[in-house]
């Protein structure tokens, strides 16, 4: 490890037109801690930290399995700190995907390090998000005022074992007021956190349950869509009870289900009774008590001893939005689209780019219980027509078939359909009926036909540019495949702006 006394060069700015040259020069104890010398350094750095820790970090990138992997290590350095009375603030960078937006419905920020952004907060941490339009490329702490860490790594695996990284650890009460003083000039962004909050409040659903070929998948093999619906409305329910034991309501459930209305009590109680039985004897996921006459009493059991009763899930679990309940999206949507939902929750849940995740359909299908292309083609469509995801396909660019990257797959916080439909009414009462349906079937082509502002649009540039213009746009992009990334209403939007 090479140490030394020097004068350290800190800032030189040179003005060329009177060739002058201005420098700040601080006494420092300097040690090289490139390569594998940087973690042990920083964790031993963050241990003796008595007052203040400052870090600004362009990537955290805590992984899913490991409690004790380098990252996690570091933030419980973090956390620790925290808990002895030592001032913590973290920011991290966000980026902005596209920045010219020519339509709403483009994609623009993307989140990242939100493992580790959701450890630090809920360890009371003071963590924040740069504004997204600048990238916080830095990676630095600075430690009681007087330590500075800075070089080239990030808090990633991969940095601190594979990459070639060069790093310094400084001792300068100088340096490390002049880097301090720079850092804070940052611009926080207020609304980052408001764009991690698609959730709200939810329901924790055990990623087993989708996995497992026995249970989700086999539901889906078999058309047991009522088994599926009313098993996640008896966990939605469970959330708010200290046991795992229920007194239903049969009259609730069939409000649940959309068979209260038009049917008679005898025939939704028989009906919800065969559910339940087949939720007992078929996929042993409850204990059945039926009371004749009476309300039902069920026990939710666990998956691999069905003796024991179910505990509500704190790892290998995800958060679902308690939305799909309150607005009733098991009723507007297909079996498979609602199993793809909770395939979105899922992966948006352990993503570290949010709203953003992605994954091949080969490895989506294998798993989660070898559930059919087909079922994951039509859900993941349908879900994006109904404005639940968007879905953006890798650029060809001449590359073959086979090596185009996976869909990435964008999570949006889930909508109540009353009010969309309020909002369709309100553009067809504007306008006119036949220039609404004309203007839905061209969003139709683009997968916008449940998007006020698309459809309204197309509406406003039928005005502006003729009937003819905005036709041939349409007709262009309808040529492309699904899969194409012309297949959007930017592009169509760019053929009738030329």
């Amino acid at each position: 490890m090479w140490k030394s006394r020097f004068y350290f060069l800190f800032i030189a700015a040179v003005a060329v037109m009177a060739v002058r040259v201005t420098a700040f020069c601080y006494q420092a104890e300097v040690t090289d801690i490139s390569g594998t010398k940087y973690f042990p350094a920083v964790k031993e750095a963050l241990a003796k930290a008595e007052k203040s820790i400052y870090v600004v970090m362009f990537t955290i990138e805590k992984p899913l399995e490991g409690k004790n992997s380098k990252v996690a290590q570091l933030i419980e350095e973090l956390v620790q700190a925290k808990n002895r009375g030592v001032d913590v603030d973290v920011i991290l960078d966000q980026n902005v995907n596209f920045v010219h937006r020519k339509h709403p419905s483009d994609w623009d920020i993307e989140i990242k390090s939100t493992r580790a952004y959701k450890l630090l907060k809920d360890a009371g941490i003071k963590v924040y998000y740069d504004e997204p339009v600048r990238y916080a490329h830095a990676k630095t702490v600075v430690i009681d005022k007087k330590i500075v860490i800075l070089g080239s790594t990030n808090w990633t695996e991969s940095s601190f074992d594979k990459s070639i990284e060069t790093n310094l650890l400084v001792n300068s009460t100088g340096l490390a007021e002049e880097i301090l003083a720079y850092l804070k000039t940052i611009k926080i962004d207020d609304n980052a956190e408001k764009n991690l909050e698609i959730i709200g409040p939810s329901t924790l659903i055990r990623w087993d349950f989708l996995e497992d070929p026995d249970l989700a998948p086999q539901m889906i093999k078999a058309h047991d869509e009522r088994a599926f619906d009313v098993y996640l409305y008896l966990l939605w329910k469970l959330a708010d009870k200290p046991e795992a034991k229920l007194t239903l309501s049969y009259d609730y459930i069939a409000k649940y289900l959309g068979i209260y209305d038009g049917w008679t009590a005898t025939d939704y109680r028989r009906q919800i009774i065969k559910v339940l039985k087949k939720l007992d004897e078929k996929y042993k996921l409850i204990r059945f008590e039926p009371n004749f006459a009476k309300e039902a009493v069920v026990t939710l059991l666990d998956y691999e001893n069905h003796q024991e009763v179910y505990e509500i899930p704190q790892e290998k679990a995800f958060e679902f939005p308690n939305a799909y309940f309150d607005f009733g999206w098991n009723r507007e949507l297909s079996h498979s689209a609602k199993f793809c939902l909770f395939i979105n929750a899922a992966y948006f849940d352990i993503s570290d780019v949010k709203p953003f995740w992605s994954e091949s359909s080969d490895t989506l299908t294998k798993q989660f219980g070898g559930i059919s292309r087909y079922v994951l083609t039509e859900g993941m469509e349908e879900l994006r027509r109904k404005k639940l995801i968007e879905v953006k396909y890798d650029e060809l660019g001449g590359k073959p078939f086979d090596v185009k990257a996976p869909k990435t797959y964008r999570f949006l916080k889930l909508y109540d359909p009353k009010d969309l439909e309020k909002r369709l009414k309100e553009i067809e009462e504007k306008h006119s009926k036949k220039a609404y349906a004309k203007a839905r079937r061209y969003a139709e082509i683009v997968f916008e036909e449940n998007n006020p502002e698309v459809i309204e649009d197309i509406i406003l540039r039928t005005d502006k540019y003729g009937e003819k213009k905005v036709n041939k746009a349409f007709d262009i992009v309808a040529r492309k495949k699904v899969d194409n990334p012309k297949r959007s209403y930017a592009y169509a939007v760019g053929i009738m702006e030329k």
